[in-house]
């Protein structure tokens, strides 16, 4: 889409302001009311057909004349004629109220639509700017909640329990309800509760293009969102996350809004969706048709729902040193993670998560592949709100035996590597090394054997937001 949905666009404002782009507005009589608007939309299911900026602007411009319709005594009715489904989240699907082969008859709710039209055509402005000096905020607190899910392992209960703390401490009092399945204990279950999240058990969906066991392979749950229609609207987090801003005025946003990721494309971390029990059949009709970039749901989502509304990357900030980042920029994201008062509204921790890292230091410093997202100012701000715990919920963050025999592990390749930033030397204080939360407690004994390559157990290991199983444990 172009100038419609860029790359990236200057957020803070520092040389110009984002614009987006000028599209023709549709042309008719001032004062016309029509019943039955027809628009007949592109669809080549090859390449990026649902980018296509003809096929946004032919479906804006139908909204933009229901509208204007909007004081017709009659109902409004808008005709899609396509192949491809219309937009989702400009014309979602429980307001079909029709369809019959490539003709799909929607009777949209127009104070809605009119809602949406306000924001900006694509990605190319900011939907919730951020030097705004007032912002929207929801009025139906009733009907909204954040939401994550856990689902396959239960590596990241901890992360789940610091991150309902942390919009607890930001201010939000909105519902938290936490997706999860059968591989969540009752113990942990009861974790989550005490947290505050409302705990809901989800059967999880296979990605139907991932292999047996991969790291993606049950990623689509995360469509089951879409399944919590006693909501209006849901604020997705990520359970890795620390929420240090309210940001309840996302309730306020449109589906979908979220922060850029690359390209075109929308990350999934942190998203604002309106549930619906007919979009989530819109995604599962689709799973063996489309393709997701990077095979999992963010790719995916991307697919669908092509037409988002951008909000500054504040808003989703990840905890990652980009290859091309130079000192200067890095110094500055060290100083957003540490700000005080908290500069970042949410702060999205890459890499080994900062539960399965000793407290004394990020454990990233020590695998060269994971480097990229080390910084002790961010880890230090995440074991902030794990202090601010209760008691009863911080041994959900206590770690294994084998966690600690892969810290001590990795620590040793970095001292083998010597790497020079020396967080190898430091000595580990952290009282959890010393509390055993399993029948076999020698971390040291395991070590002895780590890394063979006949050692047949074996072990959980953090990729990027995954829970990925290894055959062989060696870092």
């Amino acid at each position: 889409m172009g100038e419609a949905l860029p790359e990236w666009i200057d957020e803070e404002e520092e040389t110009k302001i984002p614009a987006c782009p000028s599209l023709p507005e549709p042309e008719f009589r001032s004062g016309s009311q029509f019943d039955l608007i027809v628009v007949k939309l592109p669809c080549s299911k090859s390449g990026s057909w649902s980018r296509d900026v003809a096929r946004l602007h032919l479906q804006l411009s139908a909204a933009k004349v229901a509208v204007a319709s909007s004081r017709s005594t009659s109902p409004v009715h808008v005709s899609c004629v396509t192949d491809c489904f219309p937009i989702p989240n400009l014309f979602p699907c429980k307001y079909l109220a029709r369809r019959e082969g490539n003709a799909w008859l929607y009777k949209p709710d127009l104070s809605s639509l009119r809602e949406k039209l306000r924001f900006p055509v694509g990605s190319c402005e900011l939907a919730v700017p951020l030097k705004a000096k007032a912002r929207l905020y929801s009025v139906r607190r009733r009907r909204e909640a954040y939401a994550t899910i856990l689902h396959s392992a239960d590596a990241y209960v901890c992360g789940a329990i610091a991150a309902a703390q942390s919009i607890r401490q930001a201010g939000s009092r909105r519902d938290l309800v936490i997706l999860v399945d059968e591989s969540i204990s009752g113990e942990h279950r009861a974790g989550l509760e005490s947290a505050g999240w409302k705990v809901r058990t989800i059967r999880r969906i296979r990605n139907p293009k991932a292999r047996q066991d991969a790291y993606n392979e049950w990623n689509y749950s995360k469509f089951r969102l879409w399944q919590l229609t006693d909501y209006d609207k849901v604020v997705f987090v990520d359970a890795d996350l620390l929420v240090l801003r309210s940001v309840d005025f996302l309730f306020a946003a449109p589906e979908i809004s979220a922060t850029g990721n690359n390209a075109s494309l929308f990350n999934s971390g942190v998203m604002v969706i309106e549930p619906s029990n007919c979009t989530f059949g819109l995604l599962m009709e689709h799973v063996h048709e489309i393709t997701s970039y990077n095979g999992g749901d963010q790719g995916y989502l991307n697919e669908i729902f092509t037409w988002w509304h951008r909000i500054p990357r504040r808003m989703n900030f990840l905890k990652h040193f980009w290859e091309g980042d130079s000192e200067a920029a890095k110094a500055q994201k060290t100083r957003l993670f540490a700000a005080e008062p908290p500069v970042l509204y949410v702060l999205h921790y890459l890499g080994m998560k900062p539960w399965l890292c000793f407290r004394d230091y990020d454990c990233n410093w020590n695998a060269d592949i994971y480097r990229q997202f080390a910084s002790d100012a961010a880890h230090a701000r995440w074991w902030r709100v794990h202090d601010g715990m209760p008691e009863n919920l911080r041994k959900f963050c206590f770690l294994s035996t084998r966690q600690k025999a892969a810290l001590e592990w990795d620590r040793r390749q970095a001292e083998q590597a010597n790497f020079s930033d020396g967080h190898w030397r430091r000595s580990i204080r952290d009282p959890r090394r010393g509390v055993c939360v399993e029948k076999f407690c020698s971390w040291e004994s395991m070590l002895l054997h780590w890394g063979e390559t006949n050692w047949t157990g074996a072990s959980t290991v953090q990729v990027q937001g995954q829970v990925q199983v290894q055959a062989n444990p060696s870092l």
